[in-house]
């Protein structure tokens, strides 16, 4: 299976030179060997079948840009799709700052949940998969259209908020978590409470690296350094701003 997979990967640049070429000897074969009377009812068929050919080649290329974009098990996006969105982001809150536009920065929020090993090894990972799908539905059900939201791996999270700064995240993240640790996740777990500790970083004061990658780097180990202090109590959300002002006293 997997070698005829990428067998068919290594072949798709060939499809559509291949339908041209075809369409070509078609178009040979009807105008030289197809009555007259019958040729407008062959090329209807070519096209209708041509078109079909479209779709299905247009439903194979959405799913495979889904595969490349998205985590299997709950649907959210995945690390590609992440550092896609986050370099967006950067662009616009560079063309932002240069125009004094409004609402131009961004905030990243990295969420762990909390004791996830233990619940694995206690209800099994059928059950902890159930938790992550759940945990996923609650973040779509409350985020904006223009936010994104990923699985960061394991049991990790990441959600990308456009046009929000610190205070409005650390607001809008407070609502998911008391969300979260008051939802009933079913006899797969005997109804266990669940929490999550979340660290939050805006964009601010990055603006003037030039870098994007370097930008990149810089907030995500941010916001993992406020998701580390967030863990140390658990069931919180703490952002790096709350970091850089406690260090400072």
């Amino acid at each position: 299976m997997k070698r005829w997979f990428r067998t068919g990967i290594q072949l798709a640049p060939l499809i559509l030179p291949l339908l041209g070429v075809g369409l070509g000897i078609i178009g040979y074969l009807l105008n030289h060997y197809v009555p007259r009377e019958y040729e407008f009812k062959a090329w209807v068929g070519v096209i209708l079948i041509l078109i079909i050919n479209g779709i299905l080649l247009g439903q194979v290329l959405k799913s495979l840009a889904l595969n490349a974009t998205m985590d299997p098990l709950t649907g959210l996006g995945n690390k590609g799709l992440f550092y896609y969105f986050l370099k967006y982001q950067i662009q616009k809150c560079k063309k932002g700052t240069q125009l004094k536009e409004p609402n131009y920065l961004f905030s990243l929020a990295m969420i762990d949940i909390d004791n996830f090993k233990a619940l694995n090894d206690t209800y099994g990972h059928l059950a902890g998969d159930s938790v992550l799908k759940n945990i996923a539905r609650i973040f779509e059900r409350n985020v904006r259209s223009s936010d994104a939201i990923i699985r960061w791996g394991g049991e990790e999270f990441a959600i990308v908020l456009p046009g929000t700064e610190d205070e409005g995240a650390l607001v809008f993240l407070e609502r998911i978590r008391e969300i979260i640790a008051n939802y009933n996740f079913g006899p797969e777990v005997q109804s266990q409470k669940v929490t999550v500790s979340v660290g939050v970083v805006s964009s601010r004061n990055l603006e003037h690296i030039k870098d994007e990658n370097e930008i990149i780097d810089d907030i995500v180990q941010r916001a993992d350094q406020a998701l580390y202090h967030a863990k140390k109590t658990k069931n919180c959300v703490v952002g790096y701003e709350l970091i850089l002002k406690s260090d400072q006293s």
